[in-house]
């Protein structure tokens, strides 16, 4: 495994845990199971992770620090530093995937 793939997995750590403390559960299984494929050394988990950008109610659309309550939208505390360091994991992980795709084709 390089060093590029390891940066990732850690990156992929980090997202998936933000993302489960935010409350989400979709986004979260499938960081964690491009991560878990990375960790087999199974190259399909950066093609699989590159799948979620791009589209609609794609991964970029997510925004993290929201809540419906009895019918009312608002916002968590802190949700603008959430992210802005959200966005900068999962830009991160777009990148270092795309390195990775990129040295491998």
């Amino acid at each position: 495994m390089g060093p590029k793939t390891e940066e990732l997995i850690c990156v992929l750590d980090q997202l998936a845990a933000m993302l489960e403390s935010d409350g989400d559960t979709h986004w979260s299984l499938w960081v964690r199971k491009a991560r878990a494929r990375l960790l087999d050394s199974d190259y399909s988990g950066i093609t699989y992770l590159l799948s979620a950008y791009g589209g609609m109610s794609s991964f970029n659309d997510l925004i993290l620090g929201q809540s419906y309550d009895g019918g009312a939208f608002s916002w968590k505390p802190g949700h603008v530093e959430l992210n802005k360091r959200f966005d900068k994991l999962r830009n991160d992980a777009a990148q270092l995937a795309g390195a990775i795709k990129r040295s491998q084709d």
